[in-house]
């Protein structure tokens, strides 16, 4: 009886054991691998899931993101079928959307769109996108503030968060490493008037070549309004 009873007792502080080294490695984050010292984004294309919420609205909806450094951009957003329902283009302050089904833009400067636009948290993508300052200033797992920005990074130093004087910011989780660069899964910008959105990543291509036209509107044979008359998200 004494040898069954020391036999469970071992299998016990064995069982604990195991238990918090499981626990020990699933709290304890892994260095990435292949990373390239000061190698940052030039373009990123790449298939995504979106979520936006502004107020009382709120949309969601897959689609196709080409970003080139520092600031341009084009979002594909597709109905269920697979058809293009909305194209949308920043260059700096700039912004035209694109509805194709009805031959129709608006176009102007992102501070025209509505308030309630769940759309208006792109004129934040240039920052979203800025790189991380490097080399990384101060220890891993703290919060650094550099030029009023407060930056948050975890503890293998990849930034998690960063936060405007405005109030406007974004976090970043899931990091892989993409063409030796750090790269998240997902995205999510909330500005400070309370609109947020989410971008999901899959499988992006970081800094292959992009067409400038793809970039660039085609806005020839439609009727175009300006960005304030825009309602549609």
């Amino acid at each position: 009886m004494f040898a069954l009873n020391s036999f469970r007792s071992l299998l016990l502080i064995l069982l604990l054991i195991c238990v918090a080294a499981l626990s020990g490695c699933a709290t304890v984050k892994k260095p990435l691998t292949g990373l390239v010292p000061g190698r940052t984004i030039t373009t990123l294309q790449s298939s995504v899931s979106l979520s936006a919420t502004s107020g009382n609205r709120s949309s969601a909806g897959r689609g196709y993101l080409v970003y080139q450094a520092p600031d341009l951009y084009h979002l594909l957003v597709l109905s269920p079928f697979g058809q293009t329902m909305l194209e949308a283009f920043g260059e700096s302050d700039r912004f035209t959307c694109v509805i194709p089904s009805q031959q129709v833009a608006f176009t102007g400067t992102l501070s025209e769109l509505p308030e309630q636009s769940s759309l208006k948290s792109l004129q934040l993508f240039r920052w979203v996108m800025a790189p991380s300052p490097t080399p990384l200033p101060g220890p891993l797992g703290q919060k650094v503030e550099i030029a009023g920005t407060t930056y948050y990074y975890d503890e293998i130093g990849m930034l998690e968060r960063k936060v405007a004087p405005s109030g406007d910011q974004v976090s970043y989780q899931g990091y892989q490493s993409l063409d030796g660069v750090p790269f998240p899964e997902t995205i999510e910008i909330r500005s400070a008037a309370g609109g947020e959105v989410r971008i999901v990543f899959d499988e992006p291509q970081l800094n292959a070549p992009v067409e400038a036209s793809t970039l660039k509107p085609d806005l020839s044979g439609m009727a175009v309004y300006p960005l304030s008359d825009f309602r549609a998200m």
